[in-house]
């Protein structure tokens, strides 16, 4: 019998919509019932089960699922749970819930009669992704964690019409804790929810709703169901809180009742006639109600300036006092604009110390007005304002005009009036946020220069502030002028993004500056002001100043809205806009235009070089060995494309480039096999960027007219071979410049292009910030900028491998595949602030392991090529082995060496070849952690005896106390090592028999099975390692190598690929477990396994990275035969660094795994806290 605990009518909905929710105790357990409040609401409760199964079906495979429901006599009866709700913290997680529940299924919107019932006949923008069967109530209240994943305990408003996806998270923002800056909605999409919503409530819903205020108390009320269930566990909590309401009720209406007797004493005293004459009559009726003027605002802040002045002064006080040496300060000031002067004097006031100010002007400008409005000023030492002309903006009266004055200082402030910033419309905005971090207050500048004192400052500076567009941190329109400079003071490569004082404000140590001060600037040197908004010599000097600064030894600091906030040299925080963008938002945004351009090259597609321009070295390397000739190809080919563009401009073809090409006496005889080669090269370099292609194709489907376009030399041909090998088709147009005779960078190609296209209908997207973003965006067009590779390299933590590239190709092969192929291959990789996660094994594979594996493949061919071993492939890992060594041979265009998948295993190949004491020792003498039980049978095959004691053992135990252990049990041991040297050896002899020079193959470390081969076969066997740190063949007289040899163990904790080596070993696994034994069945050898044989998909996808990363590699130095090998140190710092940077998820390590019971009695994990292999 059902025992009644809750009940709740919702009655006052639409009749139709009447339910009654009751939660009863039955047989022990809590059953939640909705049922029909009366007749008319039965079709609604049939309407909202089957709303159950085809959400249950949708959500499938997802990380929500259903609360278990049936349907009985016009009732829907659910399990009741309890658990914890969502909160703001499960935010994150909850928007990649919801995306991967209803994305895969997403169809463009398209309205509905059954949506307009609903929620009326709205406008939405074109491109917005919809699904069936979403659960618009889907809030945080609505969902409980339970052990079967996020289960949805309340689906009544559940459509199988389609509703748009960003619907459910605006109402999730409105309704419950989902943060609103987390969810990118555009306006247009926001107010077409918002009239939804007001339909939905008020016109479908509720009934008798008067107004809006009315309208929000029903929809609060009705978004509470999760927490009225976990309330309604607990009879006695709702008899107290329904107690605690009907006290705040009297309580509330006490307060009125006071309220009410304190507003008739107040219009009492206003109407008297004396209160009428008094003068303050505003002042005193704000302060009762609680308003500000603006009298009362201009005495606020008087006492705010006296209180900084007398802060300073005092702050000065104590210095000299503590006899702290006085900085040497000055302030230079470019005040174009006058009236702004009471401003900037405010912020001098907070300066704790004396300073000089010098002051540039407009050549107009009243000096004597300008002084007069300084008076105020108290530790203003000395003054000095000077007319100027109106040319280099701010810098140029800095780094000429008063240049001898700042050296004469320690410490400089540069600022400046500028009203309007990357636009021509006033934004003051931007000057006051930074002029607060600045000079906000004595404290901040106290701060400013401990920076100076005690952290190497060199330059200090304000972060972004949301008026200046991410775009403004690159070069822009000012790459040319920026590459002289860089060239002129030694500055280094060129990043594409930095961070910089952008607007130039900013406070310096001058003699991190000095080399610009002392470099004698003049007039001449700035252009005169045309109204120009970039590509000047002042733009480009704005943005030299932090290299020029670290160049001199010193660091920066970007400053943000707290000091705790506060980074040096590098600060993300210009590019949190552009992460916020994933694959999905940023489709759903294209699809709201009609025509959708892409850029091509770093944007759809990329080379797995790391410059393009190393294509060129590559084939400088290829020129050398094919037909014996030592040339700068990449200088004759850079010539060779400037004459040709001299000549023919937009219209230079890859043909007219070698025409040009074939002048060269050096070359002239084979310049159209070059030619050739180059497109070769191309195409085996070239890989799709698989996110961006998924955006491309969901254009397409949308029904958009899609073009591509690029500033290239290629013909249409070649790049459409390009584009067809990356998987790339369907589109409507294709522009290329050497086609049409018109560039991106130029802005030729955006007037024709957009010739005939209404601009507000069209957006491009491309990774060039002046090309494809700048131009547009100065002709009023929509863009859209993705990263390219090199860009999230220099805003990641890795951009210190930059370094290798430039030694060698291979170098720059190698890293050009794990950037450009893996690990930034998609522009979506960053989180939301910059964090670096992997997505998925494979690319965890391509990136870390891939590099290592190729290494160690090649090496093994060009070893081999001329040693001519039999190699045999250790199992497990030589299964995996013998696959990459294959494709690596067929990619290559190499000979396949004479290889052979030898089963073997320490425990297999060991205890066959122990014969005496000190054998047993050497096997012991292996470093050993869990139970004796688990030692005897790992090591020795043998069991512990039913009387003896189950020891535990650790690292530190030492061999003598092992051995005595092991004495009871040696000769059991000697006699199964008869036993199965028997038919191990018969096993091996086919392998022995057919080979004079045999070679092992294994990752490492040790060569322990190399040496017990050598023991028990009597054959001197080689080894081949990829790491090795304990050579114990070379006791024997065997030889062993390896790419990684640690000679003395003090360097064995040091060495980041042992550290790691765990991941190799669960990447490597083969789908057989790991060989115990041979024993003779029927006098045939017949091998005998672990049950250890399942490779999960996971790991699949892992090996399926690494072998497709080697496939690469092998074809794009398929032209070169002399080894070309990359730096080891930067194959490992591929490794390990990417791996100890935090890149792994704990979906990711959860599928990695290693058993290994030889040293360890246990399961190792991978923790992604602590950074390192535990026993599990």
């Amino acid at each position: 019998m059902d025992r009644l605990l809750y009940e709740k009518l919702s009655n006052e909905r639409n009749p139709k919509y009447n339910i009654i929710t009751d939660i009863v105790e039955r047989d022990g357990r809590k059953v939640v019932i909705k049922r029909p409040y009366d007749e008319q609401g039965i079709a609604h409760i049939k309407r909202v089960f089957d709303s159950y199964r085809g959400l249950q079906d949708a959500l499938q495979g997802s990380d929500f699922c259903v609360n278990e429901s049936s349907f009985v006599d016009d009732r829907i009866e659910s399990e009741f749970l309890e658990g914890e709700h969502l909160t703001s913290a499960d935010a994150q997680q909850f928007i990649e819930a919801v995306k991967n529940a209803y994305m895969k299924n997403a169809k463009e919107f398209a309205i509905s009669d059954g949506f307009r019932e609903v929620f009326g006949d709205v406008d939405l923008p074109r491109g917005v992704l919809a699904a069936n069967y979403l659960d618009v109530d889907l809030i945080f209240d609505n969902v409980i964690k339970t052990a079967k994943g996020w289960e949805i305990i309340d689906y009544e408003w559940t459509f199988d019409f389609l509703v748009p996806i960003n619907y459910v998270f605006y109402r999730a923002s409105k309704f419950s804790d989902l943060p609103e800056h987390l969810v990118d909605i555009p306006d247009a999409e926001r107010e077409a929810y918002q009239k939804m919503e007001d339909h939905f409530q008020s016109k479908y819903i509720f009934r008798d709703v008067k107004n809006l205020h009315e309208l929000r108390e029903h929809a609060n009320s009705r978004s509470k169901t999760g927490a009225d269930f976990a309330i309604a566990s607990r009879d006695y909590q709702i008899k107290q809180l329904q107690e605690l309401i009907e006290a705040k009720d009297v309580h509330i209406r006490n307060i009125e009742a006071v309220n009410a007797e304190l507003r008739t004493i107040y219009e009492n005293t206003v109407n008297t006639r004396g209160y009428k004459t008094l003068e303050n009559i505003r002042a005193f009726k704000s302060f009762l109600t609680g308003k500000d003027t603006p009298a009362r605002q201009a005495k606020r802040a008087a006492k705010e300036e006296a209180k900084r002045v007398k802060a300073a002064a005092k702050e000065a006080k104590r210095r000299a006092a503590q006899g702290e040496p006085q900085p040497s300060v000055a302030v230079h000031l470019h005040l174009f604009y006058v009236d702004l002067l009471p401003e900037f004097v405010s912020y001098f006031a907070n300066i704790p110390f004396k300073f000089d100010l010098y002051i540039s002007c407009q050549e107009d400008a009243d000096v004597n007005a300008i002084k007069t409005g300084l008076k105020e000023l108290k530790q203003v030492q000395k003054i000095d304002i000077r007319n100027l002309p109106n040319r280099g903006r701010d810098l140029a009266p800095l780094y000429v005009k008063f240049s001898p004055e700042i050296l004469n200082h320690d410490y400089f402030l540069h600022i400046h009036s500028k009203k309007s910033l990357y636009s021509g419309e006033e934004k003051g905005g931007w000057r006051r946020f930074s002029l607060e971090l600045l000079l906000g207050s004595p404290d901040k500048i106290n701060q400013i220069f401990d920076l100076f004192k005690n952290s190497n400052a060199g330059l200090i500076y304000p972060d972004i502030q949301e008026e200046v567009p991410t775009i403004a941190y690159s070069w822009l329109k000012n790459a040319g002028i920026a590459k002289e400079l860089f060239d002129e003071f030694d500055l280094g490569e060129m990043p594409s993004v930095f961070n910089y004082p952008a607007g130039s404000f900013f406070w310096a140590r001058t003699d991190a500056l000095r080399p610009l001060f002392e470099k004698g600037y003049t007039y001449e040197d700035f252009p005169r002001e045309q109204g120009q908004t970039d590509g000047t010599f002042a733009h480009a000097l704005e943005r030299i100043l932090p290299f020029v600064s670290r160049k001199q030894g010193y660091d920066d600091f970007i400053l943000y809205l707290d000091s705790e906030d506060t980074v040096k040299n590098k600060s993300l925080r210009p590019f949190y806009n552009t992460f916020k963008v994933d694959k999905e938002l940023l489709a759903m945004k294209l699809g709201g235009y009609d025509v959708v351009s892409f850029d091509i090259f770093d944007t759809l597609i990329t080379r797995t070089i790391f410059k393009p321009d190393d294509v060129f070295n590559l084939i400088s390397r290829i020129i050398l060995e094919k037909y014996g000739k030592k040339v700068d190809f990449l200088k004759i080919r850079k010539n060779a494309e400037a004459a040709a563009t001299a000549q023919f401009g937009p219209m230079t073809t890859l043909d007219k480039i070698y025409v040009e090409v074939a002048k060269d006496r050096t070359l002239g005889d084979f310049a159209m096999d070059i030619k050739k080669l180059e497109v070769d090269i191309e195409t085996r370099l070239c890989v799709p960027r698989k996110d961006m292609v998924d955006v491309f194709n969901a254009v397409k489907s949308m029904g958009r007219h899609v073009i591509l376009v690029s500033d290239m030399y290629l013909n249409r041909a070649q790049v459409v071979g390009l584009l067809h090998k990356c998987g790339i088709g369907g589109y409507d147009e294709l522009f290329i410049s050497c086609e049409v005779g018109a560039r991106k960078d130029d802005g030729s190609m955006w007037n024709m292009l957009l010739t005939g296209i209404n601009p507000s209908t069209f957006i491009h997207v491309g990774d060039n910030f002046c090309s494809d973003s700048q131009i547009l965006m100065d002709k009023g067009v929509a863009s859209h900028i993705v990263l390219n590779p090199m860009a999230m390299l220099e805003l990641s933590d890795f951009d210190y491998l930059k370094e290798y590239a430039s030694k060698s190709i291979a170098n720059s092969l190698v890293l050009g595949q794990v950037i450009n192929g893996g690990i930034f291959n998609s522009p979506f990789a960053f989180d939301e602030k910059g964090g670096l996660h992997f997505k998925n094994n494979y690319d965890f594979g391509y990136s870390t392991m891939g590099p290592l594996m190729a290494g160690f493949v090649q090496w093994l061919v060009n070893k081999n090529a001329s040693e001519k071993e039999s190699l045999l492939l250790l199992s497990r890992e030589g299964y995996m082995l013998e696959q990459l060594i294959k494709e690596y041979c067929n990619q290559k265009g190499e000979a396949l060496p004479n290889i052979h998948y030898f089963l073997t295993s320490r425990r297999a190949c060991a205890v066959p070849a122990l014969e005496n004491d000190e054998d047993i020792r050497e096997l012991l003498s292996q470093k050993y952690q869990g139970s004796f039980s688990n030692l005897l049978n790992e090591r020795f095959g043998i069991e512990l005896h039913e009387d003896d004691e189950d020891k535990q053992f650790d690292y530190e135990t030492d061999t003598d106390e092992l051995m005595k252990a092991i004495q009871p049990y040696k000769e059991e041991i000697f006699e199964r090592s008869k036993t199965e040297k028997n038919a191990y050896m018969n096993y091996a002899s086919e392998f022995l028999a057919t080979s004079s020079d045999l070679a092992v193959v294994d990752v490492g470390f040790s060569g322990t099975i190399q040496y017990f081969l050598m023991k028990l076969t009597g054959r001197d066997i080689a080894g081949h390692y990829l790491a090795l740190h304990s050579n114990k063949p070379e006791r024997i007289g065997g030889r062993a190598d390896a790419i990684y040899t640690i000679t003395d163990p003090k360097d064995i904790p040091n060495s980041k690929l042992l550290k790691y080596q765990l991941f190799l070993e669960s990447a490597l696994s083969a789908p057989f477990g790991q060989l115990i034994n041979f024993t003779m069945e029927n006098g045939v050898p017949t091998p005998h396994f672990k049950d250890d044989d399942y490779v999960s998909d996971d790991v699949k996808m892992l090996q399926s990275g690494i072998l497709d990363y080697v496939k690469q590699y092998a074809s794009a130095s398929r032209n070169l035969s002399d080894g070309l090998l990359a730096d080891a140190k930067l194959v490992e710092d591929l490794f390990y660094d990417i791996i100890a940077d935090g890149t792994l998820t704990d979906e990711i390590v959860s599928t990695l795994t290693v058993e290994d019971g030889y040293s360890r009695g246990g399961v190792q994990k991978f923790d992604v806290k602590t950074g390192g292999w535990v026993v599990k």
